[in-house]
């Protein structure tokens, strides 16, 4: 399983008074599958996931419902189109991990 994010943009002050915070919460979407691969997209909490990466912690990962947000209801009803085309932010699509794009 890949997470992904087609956020890039990371404002540094943000990121520092997450690792003050100790604040390392990520919220994901649910594993969705495309073409054979499983995938789940941050949503929330890049600063978070930078702060984690810096101070080299696992990132606390949340998964979010459709009742903590409305678009986790698109992958349910098999709409992933529109559930990315809500979440890309800067860039496009890329693998956390990695850095490689994905589409």
């Amino acid at each position: 399983m890949q997470t992904i994010s087609a956020q890039k943009f990371r404002d540094e002050a943000t990121v520092e008074a997450k690792r003050a915070a100790g604040d390392y919460e990520v919220f994901v979407s649910p594993v969705f599958e495309i073409e054979g691969e499983q995938f789940r997209v941050i949503m929330d909490g890049h600063h978070s996931m930078e702060a984690a990466i810096l101070d080299g912690v696992e990132p606390d990962f949340i998964e979010q419902s459709a009742r903590d947000n409305d678009t986790v209801a698109l992958i349910a009803a098999g709409d992933i189109d529109d559930f990315l085309a809500a979440h890309r932010n800067d860039c496009d699509y890329y693998d956390i991990a990695t850095g490689h794009d994905i589409w």
